[in-house]
C-alpha cells in the first residue's frame, strides 16, 4: 500500500477541517483511515521538520479549478494516473456524461472501493477504477475499459512525475500522448532538476528516500520536454497570483532557479492550433 496516498488523504482531511479551506473533501478522512494520520506525522516529522507545507492545498485547488474549466470547455473523458485516494470523482460537480478513469495499483484501488462502500459514497460522474502497473502495460487495459481514443482527454498526473526516473517519465508521457486526441489537456505538478540537485534539497531527498519514496527526476525546461511529445505547455510557479490562494508566503520562483525547491504546475494542450487553454 502506498504510504504517500494515505499521507495525501490525511493532508486533504486536515485542509477540509480548516475554516479557510481551499477545497472541501469530506471523504478524505475516510480514505486516510487510522493509519494515514500516523503516516502524516511520520513524514512531516522526518521529512518536513514538522512544518505544514501549503503546496498540497494550493496544488489541489489549482488542479480542481482546471478540471472544472476543462469540464465547462466540453471535455467528458478524464484519466487520473496514480490516483491514490483522490476523491474528485465524488466531490467535484461534474457535468452529465463525464467519465473518470482512475488508474493505480490493484491493491490500493481495492481498498479504496471498500472504503467507498463503507461510506456509501456515490460518485458524481461515471467512475471506472482500473488496477494497473503504470511502469508496465496499462494502455491496453485502459482502451479495453471503453476509453475512447477519438475523444479529447483530460489527463491528471498529480504527485507522480518526480517519483519516476527520466526513462520512466518519458515512456509514460509517450504512452499517454499516443492516446490523446486533439484538444486533450494534461495537468501535472513537477520540480526543476537543478533545484532537485541543489544542496538545499539534499536533506529532503535523503529523507524521502529513507521513507521509500525517492524523488528521481525533474525538469528545468518543461516546455521543451513536453513539446517533444506534442504538447504546448504553460508553467505556473507556486506563489504566482493564480497559484497562491493566499497560502503561498514565498516569492514566486521560476523553474530552474537554484537554492529553492522550484516546484511548479503544468497545463498542456494537444493540437488545435497549438493554443494553450486560457485561464
Amino acid at each position: 500500500m502506498a504510504k504517500t496516498a494515505l499521507w495525501t488523504a490525511s493532508m486533504r482531511a486536515r485542509e477540509h477541517e480548516r475554516e479557510d479551506r481551499l477545497f472541501s473533501d469530506p471523504l478524505a478522512r475516510v480514505f486516510a483511515g487510522t493509519e494515514g494520520p500516523r503516516i502524516m506525522v511520520q513524514f512531516e516529522g522526518s521529512v518536513q521538520s514538522g512544518v505544514e507545507d501549503p503546496a498540497l492545498a494550493v496544488r489541489t485547488r489549482f488542479l480542481d479549478d482546471w478540471l472544472l474549466r476543462l469540464d465547462r470547455r466540453g471535455l467528458r473523458q478524464f484519466v487520473f494516473l496514480a490516483v491514490g485516494m483522490d476523491s474528485r470523482a465524488f466531490r467535484l460537480p461534474w457535468s452529465p456524461g463525464v467519465v473518470v478513469f482512475e488508474l493505480d495499483r490493484p491493491a490500493l484501488l481495492s481498498l479504496k472501493d471498500d472504503l467507498v462502500g463503507s461510506a456509501a459514497a456515490q460518485s458524481l460522474c461515471a467512475r471506472v477504477p482500473l488496477g494497473v502497473d503504470l511502469l508496465a502495460e496499462w494502455t491496453a487495459p485502459l482502451v479495453e475499459s471503453e476509453f475512447d481514443q477519438a475523444l479529447p482527454t483530460g489527463w491528471l498526473l498529480e504527485g507522480l512525475l518526480y517519483f519516476l526516473d527520466p526513462q520512466e517519465r518519458d515512456l509514460l508521457v509517450e504512452q499517454l500522448s499516443g492516446l490523446s486526441a486533439p484538444g486533450s489537456c494534461l495537468l501535472a505538478d513537477y520540480v526543476g532538476q537543478s533545484v532537485l540537485d541543489s544542496p538545499g534539497m539534499a536533506s529532503w531527498r535523503a529523507r524521502m528516500a529513507e521513507q521509500g519514496y525517492p524523488w528521481k527526476s525533474g525538469s528545468d525546461d518543461p516546455e521543451q520536454l513536453f513539446e517533444g511529445f506534442g504538447w504546448d505547455v504553460q508553467v505556473s510557479a507556486y506563489g504566482e497570483p493564480h497559484a497562491d490562494y493566499g497560502r503561498w508566503a514565498d516569492a514566486s520562483v521560476a523553474p530552474g532557479v537554484p537554492g529553492t525547491r522550484g516546484r511548479y504546475l503544468l497545463v498542456g494542450e494537444r493540437g488545435q492550433g497549438g493554443r494553450v487553454v486560457g485561464r
